[in-house]
């Protein structure tokens, strides 16, 4: 059997760290017996676009997936009739368990992103971050699996539940530990029960820990506070050394023949700002709304905070249920970023989309605008210093090839140090603002390899995410020439 491990954001230096410090003893032993290397993640490096790379094997030129929403649009260059999540169909390509259904192995897959809605498979699929709840028609494969796993395992969440604001670090330590005891629970539940020639298992409160807590242990971070670090300094080592200890339970279940490799799609380091690239097209004409009353609400928001402030008075009067506006209308409002339908797309040449720092531009002109904005762009500087906010300007072209990188953003930033992330608002009061996150994603996650199949691991090689199917298809190789030879 091949087992996968994913631990979402999980940081090369972080786990050498905790490694020498005794805090993660099986990712030790995976290192002093196997392999454990630093692995290069995409560009940009977040999860949707390290993932389908991981699984496909192929760039994101190739497999079409770009970040964490898709503009739907005629085609490249034209204007988007909405924006929505990025789902499964969207990643092209076959994934590496495909290939191996297709040689015959059963395969298990649990909790990767982009999975949903999830599809036929020789084995089972739960899909993993961007699915709704469990019970959602197309989460699990075969359909009756997630009434199977409620019942065996529990209240088993696709993501931890809950939205954290500063002073809720107790209740979302509780969370993520309580869903890694469920995620945990669910593969022992599975590897007895449902067990197949590959199983692959993705724990993703790695990196929620990483993006929520980070200032708690980084003196030199921003919003560092001695008094509060004090109590939740440990907090991210202690959820890293909750999922190394799920990893050893499942090291104890696999046979001599068995491999284990322990893969991360990122790394993570500290988050100082969050850059409103939207606004700044805004601000120099490039993005253009329609007007009308959601957007003075937005302006007012911005500068203001009116929509939260006026929901929290309603709520202490009891008069919320009587505002007659949907949820959505009043998180768009909150949130300050028009939808796709109140933006003149007529008059509107780009536009951002996504944390990644991702610019789409718009019409016959596109050329020249690209370039336009990527020169702007290069003459923005950190808050409070002559530094370059934007680290590198890449043109789709120069980072991806394949048959679908026409629709890639005509632009893809990389933001000075990894410290800042980007927002779709476009009205916030300045260019960069503090987030509530304080920590980002860094290009740098883990490979390891544990077992006969980690001879494929070279000596003194780098590896990157999209060539970790190859490897995974070639220890499946690996370990049917020893079941062969045992025979």
């Amino acid at each position: 059997m091949l087992l996968i491990v994913g631990l979402d954001g999980a940081s090369h230096d972080l786990c050498e760290r905790w490694i020498e410090q005794g805090h993660l003893p099986n990712l030790a032993r995976i290192k002093r017996e196997g392999k454990l290397l630093p692995l290069k993640s995409t560009i940009p490096s977040v999860s949707p676009v390290a993932w389908s790379s991981f699984m496909t094997g192929t760039n994101p030129g190739e497999h079409g997936v770009f970040g964490f929403f898709v503009p739907e649009r005629p085609g490249p260059y034209e204007a988007p009739t909405r924006f929505r999540p990025v789902n499964s169909r969207d990643c092209r390509g076959k994934r590496f368990w495909e290939k191996m259904n297709e040689a015959g192995l059963s395969t298990g897959i649990v909790g990767v992103p982009v999975t949903y809605p999830v599809w036929p498979v020789q084995g089972h699929i739960v899909a993993g971050l961007l699915a709704p709840h469990l019970s959602t028609p197309g989460a699990t494969y075969p359909a009756e699996l997630a009434a199977e796993i409620t019942a065996e395992v529990g209240p088993y969440r696709t993501v931890p539940r809950g939205i954290y604001a500063p002073g809720g670090e107790e209740a979302l330590l509780r969370e993520l530990h309580t869903c890694l005891e469920l995620r945990g629970r669910l593969a022992r539940y599975l590897l007895q029960n449902h067990r197949c020639d590959v199983h692959l298992f993705i724990l993703y409160e790695t990196d929620v820990a990483q993006h929520k807590m980070w200032r708690f242990m980084d003196s030199s971070h921003p919003r560092y506070d001695r008094s509060t670090a004090e109590r939740w300094r440990n907090a991210i080592r202690d959820v890293y050394a909750h999922a190394d200890s799920i990893v050893g339970e499942l090291m104890r279940q696999l046979r001599d023949r068995d491999t284990l490799v322990v893969v991360s799609d990122h790394g993570s380091g500290p988050l100082h700002g969050t850059v409103h690239l939207n606004s700044w097209l805004w601000k120099k004409g490039y993005l253009v709304s329609k007007g009308g009353w959601k957007e003075w609400v937005q302006r007012q928001n911005a500068k203001h905070k009116m929509v939260q402030a006026c929901t929290r008075i309603a709520r202490q009067l009891g008069l919320l249920e009587r505002i007659s506006i949907d949820q959505e209308n009043r998180r768009l409002l909150a949130s300050g970023f028009l939808t796709a339908g109140s933006i003149n797309w007529e008059r509107t040449e780009a536009y951002s989309l996504g944390f990644e720092g991702a610019i789409y531009t718009v019409g016959e002109r596109h050329a020249e605008i690209t370039r336009e904005i990527a020169e702007g762009l290069e003459g923005l500087q950190e808050p409070g210093s002559d530094q370059p906010l934007v680290e590198s300007v890449h043109g789709a072209q120069d980072l991806y090839e394949g048959r679908l990188v026409e629709y890639a953003p005509s632009l893809i930033l990389e933001l000075t140090g990894g410290n800042y992330s980007a927002s779709q608002k476009m009205f916030a009061p300045q260019l960069v603002t503090t987030p509530t996150d304080s920590g980002a994603h860094s290009s740098t996650g883990i490979l390891g390899a544990w077992g006969p199949g980690a001879m494929v691991v070279g000596e003194g090689r780098s590896f990157n995410i999209q060539a970790v199917s190859g490897l995974l298809l070639a220890m499946v190789q690996v370990d049917a020439g020893r079941q062969k030879s045992a025979g």
